[in-house]
């Protein structure tokens, strides 16, 4: 098994070394960072996680529903948005496994090469990119889950409304008065359960956007840092040819004529 997916990022050995490295070469500002970025996707792992199982608790009570249509709707508007969440968090593993894999090969590139090897260990652009992904399917599973909410209201306000005509329909039949219809309690019953458990996760995942959005920012100023640190170091091709240009032009020596004497 792949130690990205059973260490967490920033324990793992050849992270920790890499870090060292950083650090002798005076970059503790991006030490800081990369850490922050590790932590937060070592965070996030866990929410995918906890939000995949209330919807597999909301998909359970919403198997005790007695009406065979309407449990099936529900069931599969519920299996649509953990398949949505399930693709996250699989771009969420993939991220560290292509963070942790460029590392060591950094580390390798270092030892081949020299520290001149350092600012290729993250492809940062890449890596934005995986984010920004993230964030739009993290988005479209917030939108889905409200529309989850309102169709599980609309389904608890249809039953009760026809619960009551129901009974008022017996009264008639037996020449009783009817009642006047109540509004629905939406605190009561397992559909008021379920729309709280998703509502639950529909803020978790609001949350989670606010941590991926976080976790780009980071990336952004890794990028800018690493950009800066290649500037500070010219490339020796370039630095060859500012000392060629530098180097004084030698003259050649001129030779003077003797002049004859004039007899």
């Amino acid at each position: 098994m792949n130690e990205t997916l059973t260490i967490p990022l920033g324990e793992q050995e050849h992270l920790k070394e890499f870090f060292k490295v950083l650090t002798d070469q005076g970059r503790g500002q991006e030490v800081i960072e990369l850490s922050s970025l590790l932590s937060q996707l070592n965070q996030m792992e866990k929410q995918y996680t906890e939000v995949l199982n209330e919807l597999k608790t909301v998909k359970s009570q919403l198997s005790n529903i007695q009406e065979k249509g309407i449990k099936t709707s529900a069931i599969n508007g519920v299996l649509k948005l953990q398949e949505k969440v399930t693709k996250a968090k699989n771009q969420l593993e993939h991220i560290k496994v292509d963070i942790s894999d460029s590392v060591k090969q950094s580390l390798s590139l270092i030892k081949q090469q020299g520290i001149s090897a350092l600012n290729k260990a993250v492809d940062f652009i890449g890596l934005r990119k995986t984010l920004t992904d993230m964030r739009e399917n993290l988005n479209t599973s917030i939108s889905q889950t409200q529309k989850q909410i309102d169709k599980i209201n609309a389904i608890g306000s249809e039953l009760h409304s026809l619960n009551e005509h129901t009974s008022n329909l017996g009264r008639v039949l037996t020449g009783r008065e009817t009642k006047e219809l109540t509004q629905r309690n939406e605190d009561k019953g397992i559909l008021a359960v379920v729309a709280k458990q998703l509502k639950h996760s529909k803020s978790m995942l609001e949350g989670m956007v606010q941590s991926v959005t976080h976790a780009i920012k980071i990336v952004d100023r890794l990028e800018q840092a690493a950009n800066k640190d290649k500037e500070k170091k010219p490339s020796v091709r370039a630095e060859l040819k500012g000392n060629s240009q530098k180097e004084p032009v030698k003259k050649a020596p001129v030779t003077q004529k003797k002049q004859g004497m004039s007899l």
